[in-house]
């Protein structure tokens, strides 16, 4: 009679599969992958029997990979200032991700960008399908920002009052020139401005000859209630109340005259009132002598 084999020794029938990794080999691979990864663990005697006895690494998971299926889902989270926006306007989550993955190359121009896709999106009659556009724009780019009125604008816009839509739209066209065309671009402007009883309308329907860079023309007559009518109005108001304080005058002097005339006339009266007394009085003396 032979011995028996040891359970697990060489050509026993009840041994363990030996085909699969030992833990010992699995916990030696996840090791060799944290002191791959950080050389300093092979300088830390404790902290590398602490790993021994992490269950992952004898699993032969190291704790590296935990991380490294991590990052995928910190790189696909959607900035939350484009979260905001989306939400506002009712836009999917797919448009979402890729407008929050291009605004990543865009952090100096980033507030400019979303001040300008809050104003085209809210006029727009499909916001997600114009939000498509502008981010192909970003892409190829051709998108620009939302570009603030400088000095000049500024004061040409508070003078004829135009509304924010007309000022931003002004702004985006003439930031395409250089200064010198821009100064006789505002010049033109002001001109159609000043004779427009709706300046911001006015503004509007001068965008694309602006645009196309073409001359404004020569603008129209003065409308009723535009910036020139009310100062010629204004002008004559002035000249009206200087000729009426005139003509108050002349009256002046009229009634002044018609009081030296009553004067005149109540002396002639009382002159005539001394003749006809002295009159009688003579027909009375002759009355007595005639009598005597």
């Amino acid at each position: 009679m032979g011995r028996k084999s040891k359970p697990g020794g060489p050509g026993g029938d009840d041994g363990p599969d030996t085909s699969a990794p030992a833990p010992s080999m699995g916990m030696a691979n996840g090791l060799a992958g944290m002191m791959a990864a950080n050389p300093m663990l092979a300088g830390n005697p404790f902290l590398m029997a602490a790993m021994m006895n992490n269950p992952l690494l004898a699993a032969g998971r190291p704790q590296g990979g935990t991380s490294a299926q991590s990052e995928p889902l910190i790189s696909t989270m959607i900035d939350p200032d484009v979260q905001e926006l989306c939400d506002y306007f009712h836009i999917e989550e797919r448009h979402a991700r890729r407008l929050s993955d291009i605004m990543k190359n865009r952090q100096k121009t980033f507030v400019e960008d979303m001040e300008r896709l809050y104003d085209v999106l809210e006029r727009a009659n499909s916001p997600a399908g114009l939000l498509v556009v502008k981010m192909r724009e970003m892409e190829e780019g051709t998108f620009v920002g939302k570009v603030k009125a400088d000095k000049e604008l500024a004061a040409l816009s508070k003078k004829h009052r135009l509304d924010d839509q007309a000022e931003s739209k002004l702004a985006d066209i003439l930031a395409r020139y250089d200064d010198d065309r821009r100064r006789e671009y505002l010049v033109e402007i002001e001109r159609h401005l000043e004779v427009s009883s709706r300046p911001s309308a006015m503004a509007m329907m001068l965008l694309r000859k602006l645009g196309e860079g073409q001359p404004l023309g020569r603008p129209g007559p003065p409308a009723p209630g535009s910036y020139i009518d009310r100062q010629q109005r204004e002008q004559r108001g002035g000249s009206d109340r200087g000729s009426g304080g005139d003509r108050g005058g002349g009256r002046d002097r009229d009634r002044s005259r018609d009081r030296r005339g009553g004067d005149r006339d109540r002396d002639r009266d009382r002159r005539g009132d001394r003749d006809r007394e002295k009159d009688r009085d003579r027909d009375r003396d002759r009355d007595r002598r005639g009598g005597g």
